[in-house]
């Protein structure tokens, strides 16, 4: 695909970084657009923008080097040399969810905010702007697919694409457009959702199955290296086994309390 928008000397500008800045401005947008069904004003809004960057970031990278330690050079001093060259790629989404959420709880809480209604409002934007990023990656050509001979397979050429040089001019499974096709009708399923009654914490339960199930169905067809596998499953496909079944027993735990409606 086209990783680099232009280049200015040995300085790229990159569409991977560029729609997924596309990706968290939109969200925001959405929720600016909705914000006063719950009463959360501007700057509140942008903290939790800031809040959830700086997570995404550090969460994302920090899960990637824990997955890929082995991948990552022999000795200590190549693994750092390889995660400072490239900085810009390799992040794990769960990983900067993971610490993005208990962010937020933080902030939300000391904010003195309900946790619960406040979460279900923000995390219907989520998924759209997860779907933005996604393209990112298919641009890049991260998070790339298998080999396959389907008729939508994608054939990465450009010099600068993440794709592994083996692996250029192959056809792969498009996995990144699977996942933001995915995010993209969760995102629809939630703002739907969203605008009937619901159970307090029912829309992160909803969004937190929809997802795990969505990236345990992607696992299969991705390519790139996925770390250590348990039992046949990628460590991705385990955490997503536990948000699965952690959103369920939520749901189920709250089924008791009274709806709450918007």
């Amino acid at each position: 695909m086209h990783p680099v928008l232009f280049r200015i000397g040995s300085f790229a500008i990159s569409y991977y970084g560029i729609m997924n800045m596309m990706g968290y401005l939109l969200g925001l947008s959405y929720l600016i657009h909705y914000r006063d069904k719950i009463g959360i004003d501007k700057d509140t809004l942008w903290n939790i923008l800031f809040i959830t960057i700086f997570g995404a970031i550090v969460g994302g990278k920090l899960m990637y080097i824990i997955v890929s330690w082995g991948e990552l050079g022999p000795t200590f001093g190549d693994k750092m040399a390889n995660i400072a060259a490239n900085f810009r790629y390799g992040f794990v989404f769960f990983g900067g969810f993971i610490v993005s959420l208990v962010s937020l709880v933080i902030y939300i809480k000391r904010k003195k905010m309900p946790l619960l209604c406040t979460g279900d409002f923000l995390v219907v934007a989520l998924p759209l702007g997860h779907a933005i990023g996604r393209i990112g990656c298919f641009l890049a050509g991260c998070c790339y697919g298998r080999p396959t001979a389907v008729p939508w397979a994608v054939h990465f050429t450009n010099p600068d694409t993440l794709v592994p040089p083996g692996l250029r001019g192959v056809g792969l499974h498009p996995t990144q457009l699977y996942e933001s096709a995915g995010n993209l009708i969760i995102f629809l399923i939630l703002h739907f959702a969203y605008r009937r009654k619901h159970k307090e914490g029912g829309i992160i339960a909803l969004y937190a199955f929809s997802y795990g199930v969505l990236r345990f169905i992607v696992e299969f067809f991705r390519g790139d290296d996925r770390g250590q596998f348990v039992l046949g499953f990628s460590p991705s496909q385990i955490v997503c086994m536990v948000v699965v079944a952690l959103a369920i027993g939520f749901y189920f735990y709250k089924g008791n309390n009274k709806e709450h409606a918007r």
